[in-house]
């Protein structure tokens, strides 16, 4: 159900401008026109996404303490780790949301208040993004775990990680890793398509996307 939701938003987020520009034949983003509701909009949605980060959060922390055994101890560390990944995503979008509102507040010139609460934002999305870092041991009450400031923390989460485990992340990193291939070269071709049709030139996020694309495949292939 969860992951047919999302299937829907992201249909209506990519379909709805589309649609929009075919049927009204106007291709300028009117960005400015709705900026102010824009920005709102982005640090209403990023705030509620906290508030249940953070409420799952202490939901992850309580049921920790639990114990049991056998079948409803593999129960219960599945339902764990679902918790976790429930707070790691809302943290994240919320990040990324928070961001994508002050940057829209700042090059459309939004009053100081609705700048303020931007970044009051984007400093809770950081610090619940911190505090998910250090929430994995909750999912995970019988380990020991790096510290998140560990210069090696990936390197040894990695290496503390069973065969399954591993199995588990190497689908996640491959499967990311083609996604965002797809989505950064549609991305280029969209940018080149709104800049031919709306006469505004999209060059430069170009440039940055190409090289994000090039410096992705690098890493993965190096």
């Amino acid at each position: 159900m969860k992951k047919t939701l999302i299937q829907l938003l992201g249909g209506a987020v990519i379909g709805a401008p589309i649609g929009f520009f075919l049927v009204s034949g106007n291709f300028a983003l009117p960005i400015y026109e709705i900026a102010t509701e824009m920005t709102l909009v982005f640090l209403g949605i990023a705030f509620l996404l906290l508030v249940g980060s953070l409420l799952k959060l202490a939901q992850l922390k309580q049921k920790s303490a639990q114990q049991f055994s056998g079948d409803e101890e593999d129960l219960h560390e599945q339902y764990l780790y679902k918790l976790y990944s429930d707070v790691s995503l809302a943290s994240n979008i919320a990040l990324i949301l928070s961001i994508v509102a002050i940057c829209v507040g700042v090059i459309t010139e939004q009053s100081t208040v609705i700048l303020i609460l931007s970044i009051l934002v984007v400093l809770l999305s950081v610090l619940s993004t911190f505090l998910v870092g250090t929430s994995l041991k909750y999912a995970y009450p019988n380990r020991e775990f790096p510290s998140i400031n560990d210069n090696q923390y990936s390197k040894k989460l990695l290496e503390m990680s069973d065969e399954g485990e591993r199995h588990v992340m190497l689908q996640g990193f491959y499967s990311a890793f083609n996604t965002a291939n797809i989505l950064l070269i549609g991305s280029l071709l969209l940018l080149m398509i709104y800049s031919v049709a709306s006469g505004e030139s999209q060059l430069f996020a170009i440039l940055i996307i190409a090289i994000i694309l090039a410096l992705l495949v690098r890493y993965y292939l190096f």
